[in-house]
């Protein structure tokens, strides 16, 4: 996408005044697509998807119009499908008034989570809850802009290489197309401008755990025989910015914090190809986190993964305790995890386009997002019909100490 000319500019300014101008109660009554089905399907989540991540969401940074108008779309979709509201004062939306030295906030409604309830079936179990969640911001605009023909053309050779970015020993490879990449460019170049592109749009990151929540929010609002435990939804905010609105709404629940009895959170769910990662394939999924305040929930996922008809090949690398990327500690589940909560992460792993302007809807594997889906609603059905709460055997230690992996 070009770099906007100051008419552009002044319509996004303009855009942003109306919008700062309206209310929570406005924001959350705006129209959704409403071109989705009840089902989990790859077709549902590209179109959810490209609306999502889309230029005019701006890369969707906490605290700028940008994550304000992507809470807007998930605050508009969460109520045409009738979820129950539990945010503050009986609306969708959360304020996280938390800062830290790389977060001093934003104007008012652009630091938010969006949080909505499918309430249980059983009369008792009703009162507790299985909590589903992503986090709904990216990292926005970036300084300056860049070539988005040059980084296009560079990950499409390494791609035919067969020269994954996760492969050290195709460096020298890697290195030998440059010329060639710049010959192409260059070709390009004397036929159009560079299409200079300055957006992160966060189509995997996290647009995708973003939009398979809503995929699920769908199939558990429409489904004719409800689970027995109710169902928790929380898109958080300022994950990019330390984990904000996750810690906020651990240390303030909307709903009591020990009537969480899991969460499963999704953080890049849309790549996990052979060319993304060492081991990758339609089939591929890491897992963090699962055993490590409960076994019991490690072995449900376990379990339930086995039943599916195509059952992922989990990768559990990324948990080893001292891993070097430290994923435990780097999304939204640890803050649920540090009082006690049993958790499962869900991801397909980092990739070349990692906070990259190149992270785009058109470079994401929509079938296997789908399967991801479908495998964390039935393990959210399996432990919302439990008799019993996934057993914490595994010790907590203080929720205000620094993540240790």
């Amino acid at each position: 996408m070009n770099a906007p000319t100051t008419f552009q500019k002044s319509v996004i300014i303009a855009a942003a005044a109306l919008i700062a101008g309206c209310s929570s109660q406005q924001m959350q009554t705006a129209p959704g697509p409403g071109r989705t089905g009840p089902d989990i399907t790859a077709s549902d989540l590209k179109t959810r998807l490209y609306a999502y991540a889309d230029d005019s969401m701006m890369g969707r940074e906490t605290g700028t119009i940008g994550n304000m108008m992507a809470t807007r779309y998930i605050a508009a979709e969460v109520k045409r499908l009738g979820l129950e509201p539990a945010g503050d004062s009986g609306t969708y939306f959360q304020e996280i008034h938390a800062t830290t030295a790389r977060f001093t906030g934003g104007p008012p409604g652009t630091q938010r989570n969006v949080i909505a309830i499918v309430r249980g079936s059983d009369p008792v179990l009703r009162n507790e809850f299985v909590a589903i969640g992503a986090h709904n911001d990216h990292i926005g605009i970036r300084k300056p802009a860049v070539d988005h023909d040059s980084l296009i053309a560079y990950h499409e050779a390494l791609d035919r290489l067969g020269a994954p970015a996760w492969d050290r020993n195709f460096r020298a490879k890697r290195d030998s197309l440059k010329s060639v990449i710049h010959i192409n460019v260059d070709s390009l170049h004397k036929i159009r401008p560079a299409i200079l592109d300055s957006i992160a749009n966060g189509a995997d990151d996290d647009g995708s755990g973003t939009v398979t929540v809503l995929e699920l929010a769908e199939y558990f609002a429409t489904a004719k025989v409800k689970p027995k435990r109710s169902i928790l939804f929380v898109w958080h905010t300022g994950e990019e910015k330390g984990l904000l609105g996750s810690k906020w709404f651990t240390e303030h629940p909307t709903v009591p914090r020990d009537s969480i009895v899991a969460q499963l959170n999704m953080d890049m769910v849309g790549r996990g190809d052979a060319k993304d990662i060492a081991g990758g394939g339609p089939y591929y999924l890491q897992l963090v986190g699962s055993r490590r305040v409960s076994t019991e929930l490690g072995d449900i996922v376990e379990q339930v993964n086995a039943k599916e008809a195509n059952p992922f090949k989990f990768d559990y690398q990324y948990d080893a305790n001292g891993h070097p990327e430290r994923i435990y500690c780097r999304s939204d589940h640890y803050n649920y995890a540090r009082y006690g909560i049993p958790i499962t992460f869900f991801t397909t792993g980092l990739h070349d386009d990692y906070h990259q302007v190149t992270d785009e809807p058109n470079r994401i594997d929509y079938d296997h997002m789908a399967r991801v889906g479908m495998l964390v609603r039935d393990i959210a059905t399996t432990v919302a019909n439990l008799d019993h709460r996934p057993k914490v055997d595994k010790p907590v230690g203080d929720p205000m100490a620094a993540c240790v992996q």
